[in-house]
């Protein structure tokens, strides 16, 4: 099921990271870092350049032993950020973390698209706010004690297990639902680390298997927050570790809670790109990617009509069929992965056309249009060529359109160097020029 509102809608079939942005003075992780509204802005850009899908904004910390703000102080945090984030990305998808109606109701005038209320809008003025917008929401499981958040020593002896968590986060659920809030909009977060103990926390993350069934809540209608917390480096037997040096514990958490079918995570930072074989699980995405691109790099050179045509199952079956090719024969698919999330990807083997046995050939390289000019390029056509290498081929070519000036750019800035070979091929009715280019690898 997508998490949506009437605004947007976001499919899920690729995970969807949610990067924190705090304008706080004392978040545990970067309190004071981004309170300008220009060292927000620069953190944004940055976060969105990771492939983050939405910016989680944040004016009151959270953290254990935190100090309540006013909600005019809050409000006085947030406005000129969210001003200028709005500015600067109007159709970057935000997201408003905030316990008080007040400041979530101006937010809304401001183009918010989702609520993210660490106490499941427990508040019945909140709950009515929800009700009388559209915006997507985020319900966390936390607990409050004597109006403020509970957050007992981390360390207490005393074992509790996954079931009162559990039962207090279906009881967000219920409250949300019997209200009248659409299904589709609302991500649970079982809120990690907001009045549980260490051995809760691990109790509840062993549990995230049987979560979905347990809540009678799709698998990707989660939002996992355990980016940076202590839970990680504690179960890691690192407990030294300060929270910025526990984002390669955070990535990791990641894969493993995406093994079990989770997608929605609320993160500090993004893992690095990596180019990696393609399995059979990537073709949808690789489908994607492939329309995606097409539909952005040939706009205005092949009929609007045949790019509307192009069918994701057809390039899905491509991509299968593709990976599913015998390991002898030398052909490669390789996918640019980041966070789980396909960007791109490079199809290659022997050349056609060749008696040559050491000339390889590049068959496809497409990128998502939405990362473009990140270098990304670069470092899938690398990995390609190295692949190639290492099967012992010494020359490379491969055909791009004449037409296509950005990717012409490209192979000439990479070195590549056009062999005198044309060909047409013909795409939507149109005949099109193609052109040679080869590369000593």
């Amino acid at each position: 099921m997508p998490w949506q509102t009437s605004r947007t809608r976001f499919s899920l079939e690729e995970p969807l990271y949610l990067g924190i942005l705090n304008l706080t003075p004392d978040s545990f992780s970067d309190g004071g870092a981004y309170i300008a509204s220009a060292d927000a802005l620069t953190q944004t850009k940055k976060l969105v350049s990771m492939g983050v899908g939405v910016v989680d904004i944040g004016g009151e910390s959270t953290r254990p032993g935190a100090q309540t703000v006013t909600t005019e102080e809050e409000w006085r945090r947030i406005e000129p950020a969210l001003s200028t984030l709005r500015q600067a990305f109007p159709d970057l998808p935000l997201s408003l973390d905030s316990r008080h109606p007040q400041v979530a109701s101006k937010a809304l005038e401001l183009g918010v698209t989702a609520l993210n209320d660490v106490t499941g809008f427990s508040d019945p003025a909140m709950l009515q706010l929800a009700l009388n917008s559209s915006c997507a929401l985020i319900a966390m499981r936390s607990r409050i004690k004597d109006g403020q958040l509970e957050m007992p020593p981390y360390d207490d002896p005393t074992y509790r297990s996954a079931e009162r968590a559990i039962s207090e986060l279906r009881h967000i659920k219920t409250r949300l639902l019997e209200a009248g809030v659409a299904a589709e909009r609302i991500l649970l977060d079982p809120g990690f680390g907001f009045g549980t103990t260490y051995r809760e926390d691990t109790s509840l993350w062993e549990a995230l298997p049987r979560l979905p069934e347990a809540l009678d809540w799709p698998v990707d209608q989660f939002c996992l927050g355990v980016s940076r917390k202590r839970f990680l480096a504690v179960r890691a037997g690192r407990s030294e570790l300060a929270p910025r040096q526990r984002d390669i514990l955070t990535h990791e958490a990641h894969d493993e809670a995406r093994t079990l079918g989770f997608k929605v995570f609320r993160t500090h930072t993004m893992p690095e790109a990596r180019v990696r074989r393609a399995q059979p699980e990537d073709a949808g995405a690789i489908a994607a990617v492939h329309v995606a691109s097409w539909r952005a790099a040939y706009k205005g050179m092949l009929p609007e009509t045949f790019l509307a045509s192009l069918s994701l199952v057809e390039k899905k079956n491509l991509a299968l069929a593709s990976i599913q090719q015998p390991e002898s024969n030398a052909h490669r698919l390789l996918v640019l992965d980041r966070g789980g999330q396909i960007l791109g990807f490079a199809a290659l083997g022997p050349a056609q056309n060749t008696d040559n046995d050491k000339v390889a050939e590049i068959y496809a390289i497409y990128l998502h249009p939405s990362v473009w000019g990140q270098g990304l390029g670069c470092l899938l056509l690398a990995k390609g060529l190295e692949t190639l290498r290492q099967a012992g081929f010494t020359r490379a070519t491969l055909w791009v359109l004449e037409r296509n000036v950005r990717a012409r750019a490209f192979y000439d800035a990479g070195g590549w160097i056009p062999d005198g070979k044309t060909r047409t091929q013909w795409h939507g009715g149109i005949a099109m020029r193609e052109l040679g280019y080869c590369l000593g690898i």
